[in-house]
């Protein structure tokens, strides 16, 4: 099974996008957020969108109409990355992630 990200999984189409110089940007704060770039094997937050999610909860992912129909803990994308990566190693890649990103980071 390929690893893929969640707007891959998704389908919607607010994936990152590349400019001539290879930096991303993204309308989606999940697929803008270079600090988990690698996390899970993912491109930018692509594979730890929940953890971003819950981050940005006071403002919620306009770009996502999923974000508003469903629960991270009962995605199916988030289960299929717990499946993939393992639950211990989830466990350290919040981690990594939470120690990243600080409050003066955004």
């Amino acid at each position: 099974m390929d690893k893929i990200n969640c707007w891959e999984f998704m389908k919607c189409g607010q994936g990152p996008s590349f400019d001539e110089n290879g930096a991303s940007f993204a309308r989606c704060p999940v697929a803008a957020e270079i600090l988990a770039d690698g996390l899970n094997s993912g491109i930018n937050g692509g594979r730890i969108c929940w953890v971003i999610a819950e981050k940005l909860k006071k403002n919620p992912l306009l770009c996502s109409p999923f974000y508003n129909t469903c629960s991270c803990a009962t995605c199916k994308f988030h289960a299929r990355v717990k499946d993939e990566e393992g639950l211990g190693n989830i466990c350290r890649t919040v981690g990594t992630l939470l120690l990243r990103i600080t409050p003066d980071s955004h």
